[in-house]
């Protein structure tokens, strides 16, 4: 007499019972994995999975991870690279060593830089996005011109910020702070006597950016910070907008007074006012800087 073959499935007809056939079911399943997995570790040798020994040839789960891992990693560094690039171009285009009009060619400065040419493609479209660059349809990149229309913007925001500064430092003067911005002014009235606009204006910067330390408003100053580092591409400019005040130091006495009798409101008024007159100086100097060029470009005209 034949033995029964052992059954595979719940639909069995030799067994009637549905729990009994379930509970075969299991036991089969059971006796599958002990071929795997041996009950005695000290007779039975380790089955290696599937996952640890790969037939040649089959891509693993391990390898499709390190792929993803690899993938991943790539733009991460490719954007990270890209932003040193564009902090390196950005501080060479703020500080005028790449003056307006100066062409920017991709392969040229990937070779320089020792890269590949997309993070330096990614980079100057950043600089774009800040108007800092001018990419041109294939022409190219090129330093974007100084505008009157980014200046006004510029200004604008600081003189609204850095008057709302103003105003939050002059509720928390300390007689320290005072004292600091005092000498400050003192330092300004030396540079002033000694005919060193350089020291002035250094001088100055640090007059207003130790008053706007005061404020303790920490998100309101690295606004500033990042929108005086804009202004610093009008650096040369702001020389010769300084050439243009008689006595630039009485520009600072009344905002020195008001800092004395502690009066927020007319720190942030007078703040304002001195932001602004600046601010029109500067862009005297950049139209008529404009003009200039524009005239120096037009042909001549004939006798």
């Amino acid at each position: 007499m034949t033995a029964p073959s052992r059954p595979t499935s719940l639909r069995c007809r030799g067994c009637p019972c549905p729990a009994l056939r379930t509970m075969i079911v299991i036991l089969d399943h059971l006796s599958r994995l002990a071929v795997l997995w041996p009950c005695c570790p000290r007779e039975a040798t380790r089955v290696v999975a599937p996952w640890e020994k790969p037939k040649e040839g089959r891509v693993t789960e391990a390898a499709v991870e390190l792929n993803i891992e690899e993938i991943l990693g790539g733009p991460a560094d490719a954007q990270t690279l890209a932003a040193t690039i564009a902090q390196r171009l950005r501080a060479l285009i703020l500080d005028g060593q790449l003056r307006p009009g100066t062409k920017l060619r991709l392969a040229p400065l990937a070779a320089s830089l020792g890269v590949s040419v997309m993070p330096v493609r990614e980079a100057l479209r950043r600089l774009e996005a800040e108007r800092l660059v001018v990419v041109r349809p294939r022409r190219g990149a090129v330093v974007a011109e100084l505008s009157t229309e980014d200046a006004e913007e510029i200004y604008a925001m600081r003189v609204a910020l850095e008057a709302l500064c103003a105003r939050h430092a002059a509720e928390r003067l300390s007689p320290a702070d005072v004292a600091g911005l005092e000498e400050l002014f003192h330092r300004m009235e030396e540079a002033q006597q000694a005919a060193d606009l350089a020291a002035f204006i250094e001088c100055d910067h640090a007059f207003h950016c130790g008053l706007y330390a005061i404020s303790g408003r920490d998100r309101l100053i690295r606004m500033i910070g990042e929108l005086q580092d804009r202004s610093s591409r009008y650096l040369p400019h702001l020389y010769q907008a300084w050439q243009m005040v008689e006595n630039p130091l009485e520009a600072h006495r009344p905002i020195l007074a008001a800092i004395r009798a502690r009066d927020p409101s007319l720190v942030e008024r007078l703040t304002r006012e001195h932001m602004e007159q600046a601010a029109d100086r500067l862009l005297k100097v950049i139209v008529r800087e404009a003009e200039e060029r524009r005239a120096a470009r037009a042909p001549s005209g004939r006798p």
